[in-house]
């Protein structure tokens, strides 16, 4: 936790609370190790959310590809 609360620059009490509630929320996963608490990202919930997001991913291609197609006309117009 150390690194962390170095790497961003916070408290120890903020860092904690983040992570007992990402650990909560089943994102992360902690092991004492000696003195220490170690901890990992779980994968799962990250796939998931991968997942989700790529079952949004040909919409906004579309709506990129249509925005794209009117920003051309657009330009066209404005150019004459």
């Amino acid at each position: 936790m150390s690194q962390i609360v170095e790497a961003l620059n916070i408290g120890q009490p903020q860092v904690s609370r983040h992570l007992r509630i990402l650990s909560e929320a089943g994102l992360v996963r902690s092991r004492n190790k000696a003195q220490q608490r170690i901890y990992s990202l779980e994968a799962a919930p990250f796939q998931d959310l991968d997942e989700w997001f790529d079952s949004f991913s040909i919409l906004w291609e579309e709506r990129l590809d249509n925005f794209e197609e009117y920003m051309l006309d657009y330009k066209k117009k404005e150019d004459l």
